[in-house]
């Protein structure tokens, strides 16, 4: 049998027992300061309880296994809890495949022609010469024979001066004489004292002719002698003419390439496929889902829970409110089909079916 956890003011492992609603018919009387004490009192250590069971939720074993915690990690207080099989769980991708490649495609495409009109050449440009000879004058011609003389008459002899001039003989000049004096050393060699003595400088007198006045003279030129002659020279020399002969042409049709052949390449884009699939990110496991309590499982929840299976076209094996195995089937392939964890009546299974469960 599945076991069912009932959050209440005071834990319980057992069936659902909350407090019960009082009686029809029965007078509600007003509790007491004393049993206000207590309930509240009840009610802090019920949240102590449940916090402590959430933080060892929460907490993962020791040998690092995936085990359902003792009590849902966000149980809330007056809820009823219970341990289902969740579905595994998919998803959608889609995912590209190449189904072609890329690829090359070579085109030849031939060669275009077109007819125009060509000049062809018949004959090169040149250039024709033509010699035209020399031609000759008589020319008179006065030729020197004798060429014109200078010379020079004196007129008067130079006149020079003689002068006495002194001219050193032998320098000043100092020498080392053994003795005191203003200069003083002592000899390496004697090791006497000497001192510096100047010598004076010693001249002798010459005799020298100075020019006073230069020589003058007068120039007399003869003039050349000439004589005239006839002679034959050339008056235009030898020489060429040019004369440039233009290029012929004359014009013809011809063909021509205007385009060569040419290969050309397309590139063939790759061709890609979308393909879908299901990928499973997590196996069917137990989960704690909050299910109605034992004292909500009655017969006007079991028509409403029938009567929305009816409308879905679940058979429900009549509709009479009492969770039988037809009912209980048609909630399990109801689950199933929208991927609700299976087991029992849940929480969650209400809601998809549009039934509140409070």
């Amino acid at each position: 049998m599945m076991r069912v956890v009932a959050v209440l003011g005071i834990l319980g492992s057992g069936a659902c027992s909350s407090l019960s609603p009082p009686l029809v018919g029965q007078l509600a009387t007003e509790p007491s300061p004393k049993e206000e004490r207590i309930s509240s009192l009840e009610t802090s250590l019920a949240d102590a309880l449940i916090e402590i069971e959430k933080m060892k939720a929460r907490t993962p074993s020791v040998d690092g296994s995936d085990i359902l915690p003792a009590i849902p990690p966000d149980a809330e207080t007056g809820r009823c809890y219970a341990k289902l099989m969740a579905p595994p769980v998919y998803v959608d991708r889609i995912e590209r495949r190449l189904v072609k490649e890329a690829s090359e495609r070579k085109e030849l495409i031939p060669a275009e022609l077109e007819w125009v009109d060509e000049k062809v050449l018949v004959s090169e440009a040149h250039v024709r010469l033509t010699v035209v000879p020399a031609t000759y004058k008589w020319q008179e011609e006065r030729t020197l024979v004798l060429p014109p003389r200078s010379t020079q008459v004196l007129v008067s002899p130079a006149r020079y001066d003689v002068v006495i001039e002194e001219v050193i003989e032998t320098p000043e000049e100092w020498v080392w004489q053994v003795g005191r004096g203003d200069i003083e050393k002592i000899d390496e060699e004697s090791g006497e004292i000497v001192h510096q003595v100047r010598i004076p400088a010693r001249y002798r007198q010459i005799k020298k002719q100075v020019l006073v006045e230069p020589a003058k003279y007068r120039k007399t030129t003869e003039p050349g002698v000439y004589e005239t002659l006839r002679k034959k020279v050339v008056d235009v020399p030898e020489h060429t003419i040019e004369e440039r002969v233009p290029a012929k042409y004359k014009t013809v049709k011809t063909q021509r390439v205007r385009q060569a052949e040419r290969e050309v390449t397309h590139q063939v884009a790759p061709v890609y496929k979308d393909y879908a699939y299901r990928e499973k990110v997590s196996d069917a496991r137990l989960a704690w889902r909050m299910v109605p309590c034992e004292r909500e499982m009655s017969k006007e929840l079991g028509y409403k829970v029938q009567r929305a299976l009816r409308k879905l076209d679940y058979d429900t094996g009549g509709l009479d409110g009492v969770f039988g195995k037809h009912t209980l089937a048609a909630i399990h392939d109801f689950q199933k089909k929208k991927g609700l964890a299976t087991g029992r009546l849940s929480s969650e299974t209400l809601s998809a079916l549009g039934i509140t469960d409070e």
